[in-house]
């Protein structure tokens, strides 16, 4: 379906302007038919003529998965020290733990199903660190078989160390450590108020740092709606410069049971509320200094400009890509690396990678809602294997995190104001126009 919106654009002393916007093909002109200029964003039009589509995975048209792994995340199980109100793996069963004797048979079955090197390799939990006995041999065995690929795990930092700093080191890995800033009590203790675990991230901090290998990673949801919180937070208690800190975001969350829904957008003053927020800390500059929103934007940026058509976009995750592989130590292929093979989610085994069938995904195309949606392009159909109430908020909560991110990428290649969007709904019984940034606000930011 070809949509195109109408977007009412409002400049200073009241101006009003129209730009005419098609995310199917990427396309932004102004409403006398101009292609709007991209050079004060440093690019120019530059249309490709082909684009490989993405294909369409679902339960019906299932994909597969390639033995020459381009990126191998490895589970090593769910087992975690905290219990995050919204945690995407609260809900999967967690008996199927890798072990310490699963690492020398893992090592050893790899050659019989993995070709060549993977470019990178993850290690997820659960916490990482929870499982240390087998991390630390298993890392250590990829890195002496894989010297060039990267390394990278996510924690809660909760269980670092100075041994553990030095190793993680000494192999080379990038790490992200988990926190909400303010809204860390939904998560679990901040480890930033305990003297003891803040000096050791402090040194995990100034050890990784210089070479741009520590990252803290932040989940939104309407209770923690500001990423300038969240930065300033970190960084006031580490004592480090707020320039210094690199802020990632996993973005909106995304509910996977009853914790993540309750902390979802709910409904529309919850919605705005964040649209704001993002909004306004995208204008002033405040989330652009957070890669995860400055990446996106200037991606939309590029897609303009070689008129990208949507068709050729994968999920947002990018696990349905055959080349990104998610498996547990005991050898099971899994849709994602948050998901535990004692479920439907377990989609084959490397010893049969050849049969590996992704029929737990869905497609953004698949979905009702998203060839319908202004915002497709950055949004990329949320998550990948979401159904019923738990899909239908996921939509909603990225819409409103994606629509503020447009609005604020509008802003920065145009210097004017999203105050209104008109066109297809992008779910039966939603209105067909909507204010997007009210201009009261206009007037009050002015």
């Amino acid at each position: 379906m070809t949509a195109q919106y109408r977007l009412l654009m409002a400049g200073p002393q009241g101006r009003r302007h129209i730009l005419l916007w098609t995310p199917s093909v990427s396309t932004l002109q102004w409403e006398d038919g101009r292609i709007v200029d991209l050079r004060p964003v440093g690019l120019d039009h530059q249309p490709r003529n082909t684009f490989p589509a993405a294909f369409p995975v679902s339960p019906l048209t299932p994909a597969g998965k390639n033995a020459a792994a381009r990126i191998l995340k490895i589970q090593l199980g769910l087992k975690c020290n905290y219990a995050c109100q919204y945690c995407n793996q609260a809900a999967q069963p967690q008996s199927l733990q890798g072990e310490p004797r699963d690492v020398a048979v893992f090592m050893d079955g790899l050659s019989g199903w993995l070709e060549g090197a993977p470019q990178r390799i993850e290690f997820w939990g659960g916490e990482p660190f929870a499982y240390w006995k087998t991390l630390k041999p298993l890392a250590e065995a990829l890195r002496a078989r894989f010297p060039d690929a990267s390394f990278g795990l996510v924690s809660n930092g909760s269980l670092l160390d100075a041994e553990k700093i030095d190793w993680l080191d000494r192999l080379g890995f990038g790490i992200g450590i988990s926190h909400d800033g303010p809204a860390m009590k939904y998560r679990g203790p901040d480890p930033l108020e305990d003297p003891a675990q803040r000096a050791i991230l402090r040194q995990l901090y100034d050890r990784l740092a210089p070479q741009g290998r520590v990252s803290f990673n932040t989940v939104l949801h309407r209770r923690n709606l500001s990423l300038a919180a969240v930065r300033r937070h970190i960084a006031d208690r580490l004592g480090i410069p707020e320039e210094t800190l690199q802020l990632v975001t996993e973005e909106v969350l995304l509910p996977y049971d009853d914790g993540g829904m309750r902390l979802s957008l709910r409904n529309e003053s919850e919605g705005r509320a964040y649209l704001r927020s993002m909004f306004w800390e995208t204008v002033r500059g405040e989330a652009m200094v957070v890669s995860t929103i400055r990446d996106k934007i200037t991606t939309l940026f590029r897609h303009i400009a070689e008129a990208r058509p949507v068709s050729s976009l994968g999920q947002k995750c990018g696990m349905d890509d055959p080349s990104k592989l998610a498996v547990d130590l005991k050898g099971n292929v899994l849709t994602c690396q948050n998901m535990s093979a004692e479920t439907k989610h377990r989609i084959g085994h490397v010893g049969a990678i050849g049969e590996v069938r992704l029929d737990t995904a869905y497609h953004w195309s698949t979905r009702a809602e998203c060839s319908r949606c202004p915002v497709l392009p950055l949004c990329q159909g949320a998550c990948l294997f979401l159904e019923d109430r738990e899909w239908e908020q996921a939509c909603d909560n990225s819409y409103w995190h994606n629509l503020a991110v447009f609005a604020g990428a509008l802003y920065w290649l145009t210097r004017l104001v999203l105050v209104e969007i008109e066109g297809v709904a992008r779910r039966d019984g939603l209105p067909e126009k909507m204010t997007v940034i009210d201009p009261a606000e206009l007037e009050a930011a002015a």
